[in-house]
Order: structure tokens, then C-alpha cells, then sequence
């Protein structure tokens, strides 16, 4: 990782924990820190992606804060460009009476696909992938989601923050 990009990367990671997560251990427990089971839809939602094509090359590793029942839309633009997205990405995360999520969308990238769709069905912390084709190749589309807040959540975000802290050293 660029030097020059991990601070600025461990500064997000630390916002959210500290955005997600709230007061301190030991503190009373508020509403929203309710055990998985009694989760409710509208709980918030974090996603991470990862979308490439064909050869390997990675187009967009979008990191989004959503909400169940309603739809996220991501469009990846060139400077100056606002007009024509490189990259654009809905998603339409649901949430399944059994704990799990399923979550539909739909990839536009110019040139090669228009609205290519697909739909995975996970659990909080699981990751999965789907291949989106076009005329001529290929998207893999890997996905996690995670309750937010909830164990699996904090662990990710523990992971990256150690992820940083080695690049750093390196």
C-alpha cells in the first residue's frame, strides 16, 4: 500500500469504528447493540466489494453504509467526467428472516456491460462472489456484508487496521 494513502485509509477505518461502536466497553448497552437475534431489518449495513474483470484487473473496491430495504447507488467518475461513469453499481440489500441478507444488483460498466445483473443470499460476515458475463468476458463480483455494529464487524475493521499498520512498516 502507498505510503502516503495508509493514514488517510487508518483515519476512515478509525471514524467508523469509533461512528459505529459509540462509547466505550463497559458502557450501558443502547438499542442498536442488540444480539443478532433480534436484528431488525432497517439495522445498518456494511458492504464491501470487490469487482474486476476478466484478467484479474480490479475496476472498483467500493466500501458502503447502508441500510436494508433501501437501495445504494455508487458511480465511479474520472475527474471531469461527471457525466460518463466508469463504473456504476445498485445495490438492493434485503433482509431474510433466517438472519441472513439478500442482497440484488446491478453493474454498468461502459463499453462492455449495461445493467448486468445478479443476486447473492448471505450471512453477517460471510463473503461470496458471482460472475456477471458480457459479449467478449466477464465481472467477478465479491461481496461481504455485516451487521453494523456486531462482532463480525469489529473484527473486520480490526483486520484492516492491522493490514495498515504492516504496510506501514514495510
Amino acid at each position: 500500500m502507498d505510503r502516503r494513502v495508509a493514514p488517510a485509509v487508518a483515519a476512515v477505518l478509525l471514524a467508523t469504528a469509533a461512528f459505529v461502536f459509540g462509547p466505550a466497553e463497559g458502557s450501558a448497552r443502547t438499542a442498536d447493540q442488540a444480539p443478532l437475534a433480534s436484528k431488525r431489518f432497517d439495522d445498518k449495513l456494511f458492504l464491501a466489494m470487490s469487482i474486476a474483470d476478466e484478467k484479474g484487473t480490479v475496476l472498483a473496491e467500493p466500501k458502503l453504509l447502508g441500510m436494508c430495504g433501501v437501495p445504494l447507488e455508487m458511480n465511479l467518475v474520472e475527474p471531469g467526467a461527471l457525466e460518463m461513469p466508469r463504473v456504476s453499481l445498485v445495490l438492493q440489500p434485503e433482509w431474510q428472516r433466517d438472519g441472513s441478507y439478500e442482497i440484488a444488483f446491478e453493474l454498468s460498466v461502459p463499453g462492455r456491460i449495461d445493467r448486468g445483473r445478479g443476486t447473492m443470499r448471505l450471512r453477517p460476515g460471510e463473503e461470496k462472489s458471482a460472475q456477471v458475463s458480457y459479449p467478449g468476458g466477464h465481472f467477478d463480483v465479491q461481496l461481504a456484508a455485516f451487521a453494523v455494529p456486531s462482532p463480525e464487524f469489529k473484527l473486520y475493521l480490526e483486520h484492516g487496521a492491522r493490514q495498515l499498520i504492516q504496510a506501514s512498516r514495510t
